[in-house]
C-alpha cells in the first residue's frame, strides 16, 4: 500500500480533528482510507462517487473484516468525501466569480500565463494515483513542450 500524499494527508488529519475523531483512532482512519484509494485505483473506480463506497464494503466484507471495521472504514472514507465536496464547492464558487468578470483577454495576457498551477495539479495527480517519479518527469516534459508551443503561436 502506497503511502497517501501529503496534501491529503493534511487536509485528512484536520478534518479528523475537526470530527472530534479520538487521536488513537486516526492512524485506523488513515488506513482505512489509503485501502480504500488503493481499492478506487485498482478497480477503475471514480474515488469521489460516493456509490462507490457501497462496493469498497462489500470487498471489505468478502475478505471477513468485521462489523465495527467496516464501520469504521467506512466513517473514514466518509470523512474524505466530506472534505473533497468542500473543495469542489470552493472550486465551483471560483469558478462562478470567475464568469462574472471580464473574460476578455489580450495577447499580453495569455503569454504571461502561470503555469505552476498545472506543475502543482500534476504532481497531485501524480502522488494520489501512486505512479512512478519518472513517469512524472516525463508528464512534466511534455508540460513544458506545451508551454513553449502556446507560447510560441501567440508570439506569433
Amino acid at each position: 500500500m502506497k503511502p497517501m500524499p501529503a496534501e491529503i494527508k493534511s487536509r485528512y488529519d484536520a478534518a479528523l480533528v475537526r470530527e472530534a475523531v479520538p487521536l488513537s483512532a486516526h492512524f485506523q482512519h488513515r488506513k482505512w482510507l489509503r485501502y480504500y484509494l488503493d481499492f478506487c485505483l485498482k478497480y477503475r473506480y471514480e474515488i469521489l462517487k460516493e456509490e462507490n463506497l457501497l462496493y469498497f464494503l462489500e470487498k471489505l466484507e468478502d475478505k471477513n473484516q468485521t462489523e465495527q471495521q467496516q464501520k469504521q472504514a467506512s466513517h473514514a472514507v466518509s470523512i474524505f468525501y466530506e472534505i473533497e465536496n468542500i473543495d469542489q464547492d470552493r472550486i465551483g464558487a471560483l469558478k462562478n466569480k470567475k464568469e462574472n468578470i471580464s473574460t476578455k483577454k489580450t495577447a499580453l495576457d495569455a503569454t504571461h500565463v502561470d503555469w505552476s498551477r498545472v506543475y502543482r495539479d500534476l504532481d497531485s495527480e501524480i502522488k494520489l494515483r501512486h505512479y512512478s517519479p519518472k513517469t512524472l518527469e516525463a508528464y512534466k516534459g511534455w508540460v513544458r513542450q506545451l508551454q513553449q508551443y502556446r507560447e510560441s503561436r501567440l508570439e506569433s
